[in-house]
């Protein structure tokens, strides 16, 4: 069974004009297909997690050396998004999509066969490259055929929250027999979403004119969008803060960090689904996205600095999940309603930006650790989404009356 997909870089989509049943099944179909290979593919993100610490351990690594493995593998994956679209217009979204879930496969399996840091970070960039190549590819596919965008997001997000909850559970349990087997785990799954895109989707031969790098940098000349990506970049400092440094901080075994995060990661799907769709609705988006930011830097306060047992901050970093996905599920549908630029061109300045901030967290968290102490990166992290907290209230006006004008939005 295929499934025809058109191409997403107009601004209306293919799925928005009638379709007769056996078509409509088809292309749902193919949608809940890539909506399974984006969730095994953020599995990957959350799989490292759990075994942070032993891969520490085993191989005599800092934290900082530690973080790297977030850090390459986000640092590839925030410049390669400024090349994803024109690769896809050019090789065609499928292919792209199969090439990125075949590179993650690869690159998760020398992940499992790496004996030291330096070795691990060069693979999990690799990892970062299919990512890079697969997700915005993803969004884009589930864009045209689902042909609403506030649904076809949501369903994006939610694959990423189950994902990143299932990504530590995997982690953790495979993790507590040997930090390598969650690497090959990874892997197997990657195979098994390269073949559901393959069995299930099919494009035009046709291919899209590459358009100019330069049009990615034009997105921001529009001060809603640009206040949007720049949230976005500060707010997934905190996000990947979070995911990158707690596992070091809180000396949980590989299982209950595994636990944990499962936890956090089922909330994130829920804020990112049920809590957007409710509010989205109801309350304008940027009240929406100041209230988030100012709950995690609540949390992320509270982590850091107040005197709780370990317990009560494992709760609040499930806690802080809700949030997360509601976070996550907002930026992701501004990005492409408040942008005058096409959705492909939107999609990849809005993650070069959101990519950047993630990249340079995990990193920074080690380094600010071991010259300032084990606290102060909650710190740092409680700055940077307060920070995104003040761009959008600056530019709240200009952020809802773009959403208003989207002729999508409903």
């Amino acid at each position: 069974m295929y499934v025809w997909v058109m191409s997403a870089s107009a601004s209306s989509l293919p799925g928005e004009v009638a379709l007769d049943p056996s078509e409509a099944s088809r292309r749902n179909v193919a949608s809940w297909a890539v909506t399974a290979a984006c969730l095994i593919a953020f599995m990957g993100v959350g799989v490292v997690d759990p075994i942070l610490p032993e891969i520490g351990r085993q191989l005599g690594a800092t934290p900082t050396q530690v973080e790297l493995l977030f850090t390459s593998y986000l640092g590839v994956m925030a410049v390669m998004t400024l090349f994803a679209g024109n690769i896809g217009a050019k090789l065609g979204r499928k292919r792209v999509a199969l090439i990125g879930l075949g590179l993650i496969a690869l690159f998760a399996a020398a992940c499992g066969l790496s004996g030291s840091i330096p070795a691990l970070a060069v693979f999990r960039g690799g990892w970062g490259l299919g990512s890079a190549l697969f997700t915005p590819t993803a969004l884009v596919l589930l864009l045209a055929l689902i042909g609403h965008a506030e649904k076809a997001i949501m369903r994006y997000e939610a694959a990423i929250g189950l994902g990143m909850s299932m990504g530590p559970l995997l982690g953790g349990v495979l993790g507590s027999h040997s930090w390598r087997f969650p690497f090959f785990g990874a892997a197997t799954l990657m195979l098994l979403a390269l073949a559901s895109v393959a069995a299930f989707v099919k494009v035009p031969e046709s291919k899209e004119p590459p358009r100019p790098i330069g049009d990615v940098f034009r997105a921001y000349t529009r001060p809603a969008f640009l206040a949007v990506g720049l949230t976005g970049l500060l707010y997934y400092f905190g996000f990947f803060l979070l995911l990158g440094y707690t596992p070091l901080f809180l000396h949980l075994s590989t299982l209950n960090l595994g636990l944990m995060f499962f936890g956090w990661g089922i909330l994130l799907g829920l804020g990112s689904t049920k809590l957007a769709e409710v509010l989205l609705r109801r309350v304008k988006a940027s009240n929406v996205v100041m209230g988030a930011l100012a709950g995690l830097t609540i949390i992320f306060a509270l982590l850091g600095f107040a005197p709780f047992a370990v317990g009560v901050k494992v709760g609040l970093v499930v806690l802080s999940g809700v949030l997360f996905g509601l976070m996550n599920a907002t930026l992701t549908t501004l990005s492409v309603e408040v942008s005058h630029m096409p959705r492909p061109t939107a999609t990849s300045a809005y993650n070069f930006l959101r990519w950047l901030g993630a990249a340079a967290a995990p990193v920074s968290s080690g380094l600010i650790a071991e010259h300032l102490g084990g606290k102060m990166p909650y710190g740092f992290g409680a700055g940077a989404v307060a920070l995104g907290l003040v761009i959008t209230a600056l530019a709240a006006r200009q952020i809802d009356a773009a959403r208003a004008s989207d002729p999508h939005v409903h």
